[in-house]
């Protein structure tokens, strides 16, 4: 067993009790363990920079990790509840006169339909959509503009053919 694995595993007994004690005053129990863990996480890629009596030093990690953990609890409480307030089926939010939108839209390739719809419904800027599809903001902006094309084509021949239906034939003579 190497040195510094033999000195982590010393400073993990010698400090975990104390680490846990102060982590628990200070979170609900369901999360202690995963901060104290992820504090001696940090301990461990950070071992280096252990110097004197390490457990003011586990404190502050434990301290920041606290932090950071109820951050994120917030953040998801906040988007739980912000989605709870929004319709489940994201075509309900659309009035039913644009079925013949939705149809149109369903009709084109999938990359093409979601690069509207982060454009349209959740409303993101082309360099944010971009980065969600994974390209470049010019190759995400071009993929909009042909989008768009295609849905505009879709559009018209769907009311082209909706004329034709409800005209009547005409006989060739």
């Amino acid at each position: 067993m190497s040195d510094s694995r033999t000195r982590f595993e010393e400073l993990f007994r010698d400090n975990h009790d104390a680490v846990t004690r102060y982590v628990a005053r200070r979170l609900p129990p369901d999360d202690v363990q995963d901060v104290v863990s992820e504090t001696f996480i940090v301990a461990w890629r950070r071992k280096g920079e252990l110097r004197g009596d390490p457990l003011p030093w586990l404190l502050g990690v434990a301290r920041r990790v606290a932090a950071n953990h109820l951050r994120g609890h917030a953040r998801r409480s906040a988007l739980t509840e912000r989605l709870s307030e929004q319709p489940h089926d994201p075509l309900a939010v659309v009035p039913e006169q644009s079925s013949r939108v939705i149809a149109a839209l369903e009709a084109l390739p999938a990359r093409d339909r979601e690069a509207l719809m982060l454009i349209a419904w959740d409303g993101l800027e082309h360099r944010v959509a971009a980065s969600v599809m994974g390209c470049s903001t010019s190759a995400f902006t071009v993929r909009v503009f042909r989008a768009r094309r295609r849905l505009e084509r879709a559009l018209s021949s769907e009311g082209q053919r909706a004329t034709n239906i409800n005209q009547p034939q005409r006989s060739i003579s």
